[in-house]
Parts: structure tokens; sequence; C-alpha cells
């Protein structure tokens, strides 16, 4: 078991969107583990079922099917968290969505530029007012307990623009700009939100990439790897800690890249 600082997770109530893999799924577990009870929200069941079950090893958990990027979905599942932890002190803005690729394709040459105006706004429902949505269902009920620590799953992308579809990279920089406009607004009420911005990292949405765009992003890395969830998920529970001074900020996880 990865051993942690004493964060002060124990006793507090998270969500964490896109918990069914990856990222999502790295967070949680290792939020349950610190003794918070964790709420899985994502789109399908049956691999937030799977992590509820890994969850429970170690605290209370509930799994939620819904969809991010549509409000009345949005607000009936906070309704349900609120309805049986009565409350939530933790939000993990992780659920995002990503160009797909045939297997083996690089993303980078062939989709740039090609995608319309409806895939382009699917990419800022999911990865900027995803984020929204979910910020301004759970801050309420924070702002109650003076207490709140929101961590946006964004990207390295929104400061580089490096490697990517306009559209992806356009949705990210939105979630990294609005992390600092929810911390201006409400640092007073004790509420931090703080975004995370990986580089690559080695999750099932990077499953159909080349091993080419692996060695590519190694060579390029000091530390000579491709991130894992595990090297996110470490970050963000610093940033759900109970005393912490940090709030508006963006900060990478690349290994130096």
């Amino acid at each position: 078991m990865t051993k942690y600082l004493d964060y002060k997770l124990e006793g507090k109530r998270a969500i964490v969107t896109g918990g069914g893999t990856g990222i999502g799924e790295a967070c949680a577990v290792e939020l349950a583990k610190g003794g918070a009870s964790v709420a899985l929200f994502g789109r399908r069941e049956g691999p937030l079922q799977n992590v509820l079950e890994k969850c429970r090893a170690y605290s209370a958990a509930m799994a939620v099917p819904m969809d991010v990027s549509d409000e009345k979905s949005v607000a009936e599942a906070v309704s349900k968290v609120i309805g049986d932890f009565g409350g939530v002190d933790i939000l993990i803005n992780n659920a995002g969505i990503d160009r797909k690729v045939e297997v083996g394709e690089f993303r980078f040459e062939k989709y740039f530029g090609t995608e319309s105006a409806e895939e382009y706004m699917k990419y800022l429902a999911v990865n900027a007012l995803g984020h929204y949505l979910m910020n301004n269902a759970v801050i309420p009920y924070m702002r109650e307990n003076h207490f709140g620590r929101i961590v946006n799953i964004s990207s390295v992308l929104a400061l580089s623009g490096f490697y990517s579809t306009p559209p992806y990279t356009a949705s990210k920089g939105a979630s990294l700009t609005q992390t600092k406009a929810y911390a201006q607004r409400y640092g007073r009420d004790g509420i931090t939100v703080n975004a995370i911005l990986p580089g690559m990292i080695d999750t099932p949405m990077k499953a159909d990439s080349p091993p080419e765009e692996y060695d590519m992003v190694k060579s390029m890395t000091p530390l000579g790897r491709v991130g894992q969830p595990l090297d996110v998920a470490k970050l963000a529970l610093f940033l759900c800690q109970e005393d912490l001074f940090i709030t508006g900020e963006g900060i990478s996880v690349t290994g130096g890249a």
C-alpha cells in the first residue's frame, strides 16, 4: 500500500468523476485508502463497479452512473451523494474525452484541424463544462462547512498546445483558467481549487497509441518514462489535504518534459 503523510482524509466525503478507469480509478482507490468515503461518477457502469469493489476494501463507497456534461444528470448524481454521505468535501474533476484513433495510429498529425464544430463542442462539454457543472453542484455544500477541496484534471497541453488537436487543447486550457476563477471566488469560503496538468499517462485512453508514441515521450522526458495513474493520484491527494495553503494553481506531472 502506498504510504502518505497524514493528509487528514479520514471521514472526508469525496466524488471522483471518470472514476471507472485510469487516473480516476487511481485517485478513488487512494482516497479510500486514506479513509475517505468515495462516490464514483462515470458513464459506464461496468468499470465503476470494478473500482467500487476495490474502494470498499478500504472505506465506504458508492457508484453513480451519470454524464458530467448533462446538468440534470449532475444534479441528480450529487443529490444522491448528499443523501447517502450527508455532504461532500472533495471533488476530483477527472472525467474527460480525447480523440479516438485506430490501433497504432498517431493522433497528432492526421486529425489536426479536421474536427467538425459539433466534435469541437463535445470536447468543451466534457472537459470544461463538466467541471463547471460539477463545481456549481458541490460548492454550496462545501460552503456550508467552510471546507472544500476541488482538483481539476487538465493537461500540460493547456500550457503548451503541443502535439494535439485544437479542440482538445482548447478544452484543457478552459479547464485551467476556469480553475483560477473558482479559486479566487471561493477561497474565503475555505475552498481550494487547483488543477493537475499531466503529460502522457499510461491509461486505457492511450491503449491504441503506437509504441513509437510512447518512445517519443520517453525520449523527451528527463525521468525517462511515461507517467502512471498513481503519479497523478499522489499529487491529487496532496491537494486534498486538510491544511493547504495552495489554490488557483496548475501543477504539471510530466517527469520534467
